[in-house]
């Protein structure tokens, strides 16, 4: 019997094996061991599980590429808005003339914005992410400039001079005449139409005259030359002419847009006939009397025009320096100076001698807020919300002199700006002209 020898090779194991065998009629026979080409079915199952793992993650990668593009212009958007904003904020820092308030509000978002960021992995958001720490390390240093120098004693005078306004000589009627409290709601818009200048004319003001004694006269006054001045106003007798548009009269202030006695700004009020508004390119308060033609003014003292503090927010409303208000007693002038460092001034006007009685300085940044308005010597301030939607959110009283900055009432619009808004104490409602639309609402207390 021959003994042989059979070298079989393993191809999937890249190995030969050599296997004896015997020759038994003619024939070689062996034994051979078949598990050496087993199917590596333990090997090929890890495979295969890798293999989705990397289809996986591609996926979810291919998906935040995706959701990258689509939210990146919006993410770069809204980087360029708090870096504009925080522009502004420099310029103040270097002149002294900032809030605390407001840098808290704009340092909150930056962090909002950069965790926005953070979950999309990319070169751009990369970069983005280098640009907004280089703001809060600006923001952080303006903190810690503001606080480490003059921001006590400023606050302390500040509180001083409110103190010493509201201590000196008031009527008794001008404390007693109101009773009601902090506004606790406003409702849904109860007049909205089209102004019927129409759409084209987004600045202006309108309402009713706010004299208990006078006649349901209903008034609006636009703006035309860029939006910034005015020279006539029409009022109807009724608010059934006023809504139908028809039996006007309208009354010329001036006689030309660059006239002295023009208006410029939606400030615009009217108390028993006469209307109140800012002097032509000037820092001071004009008054024209309907029925008597006559013109008188009387200056704020260093207050802002020409766009220095206008109401802003995030977009700013132009021509808005200067804004006024009416009650049974007065008229409120609400404006911002360079000495109260930006921040809102209010002024009392007696309406008989024409002349500032009292003045009172807030906290609050008038460029960060959208607009403002006086119900019985307590001045409310919005702030933009969305196109559809203020809020009010600040409140300073007159006669103690406490702010309170915790409020959150809504008030509905139909467009995103707004020209002009004001209470009116014959009705207790607010009007708002908002871009060419006429809104009020019923004001709660």
């Amino acid at each position: 019997m021959m003994l042989l020898v059979l070298i079989i090779t393993a191809f999937g194991a890249g190995q030969a094996n050599r296997i004896q065998g015997q020759e038994r009629d003619g024939s070689c026979v062996c034994e051979v061991n078949s598990t050496i080409w087993a199917f590596p079915t333990v090997q090929y199952e890890a495979v295969s599980q890798l293999v989705q793992t990397c289809e996986t993650s591609l996926q979810k990668l291919q998906t935040q590429v995706v959701m990258t593009d689509k939210e990146l212009p919006m993410l770069q958007k809204k980087l360029k808005n708090v870096t504009s904003r925080l522009q502004r904020f420099q310029y103040l820092n270097s002149q002294g003339l900032y809030n605390a308030l407001d840098l808290r509000r704009l340092s909150d978002e930056l962090q909002q914005l950069h965790q926005s960021i953070s979950d999309q992995p990319s070169a751009q958001t990369r970069q983005l992410r280098s640009e907004l720490q280089k703001v809060k390390v600006d923001v952080d240093k303006m903190y810690k400039d503001n606080f480490f120098n003059l921001e006590s004693v400023r606050e302390r005078l500040r509180s001083l001079n409110n103190r010493a306004q509201t201590c000196r000589s008031i009527p008794d009627d001008f404390r007693s005449t109101c009773s009601k409290q902090i506004m606790t709601n406003i409702s849904s818009p109860i007049i909205s139409k089209l102004s019927p200048y129409g759409k084209s004319y987004i600045s202006g003001a309108w309402g009713r005259d706010t004299s208990f004694g006078s006649d349901e006269r209903y008034w609006i006054q636009i703006l035309a030359n860029s939006h910034k001045f005015g020279i006539v106003v029409r009022f109807h007798q009724t608010f059934e002419d006023f809504m139908a548009d028809k039996n006007y009269k309208e009354e010329y202030i001036a006689s030309s847009y660059t006239h002295a006695d023009a208006v410029q700004g939606p400030g615009t009020i009217m108390y028993n006939g006469v209307v109140y508004y800012q002097c032509y390119n000037t820092a001071e308060v004009c008054s024209f009397n309907l029925q008597t033609k006559e013109h008188r003014r009387v200056k704020l003292p260093d207050a802002g025009v020409n766009n220095v503090f206008p109401y802003c927010y995030y977009s700013c409303r132009d021509w808005t320096d200067i804004d006024l208000a009416a009650d049974s007693q007065s008229i409120w002038a609400m404006y911002a100076t360079e000495s109260n460092y930006g921040n809102m001034v209010l002024s009392r006007v007696d309406r008989e001698h024409f002349n500032i009685t009292h003045t009172w300085k807030t906290k609050i940044f008038k460029r960060s807020v959208t607009n403002a308005f006086m119900v019985c010597g307590v001045l409310y301030a919005t702030r933009y919300v969305d196109q559809y939607k203020e809020e009010v959110f600040y409140a300073f009283d007159t006669t103690t002199g406490l702010e309170d900055n915790t409020l959150s009432l809504p008030l509905e619009k139909v467009s995103a700006g707004i020209a002009n808004l004001h209470y009116n104490p014959t009705d207790s409602k607010l009007y708002m002209f908002n871009d060419g639309y006429l809104l009020s609402y019923q004001a709660y207390f």
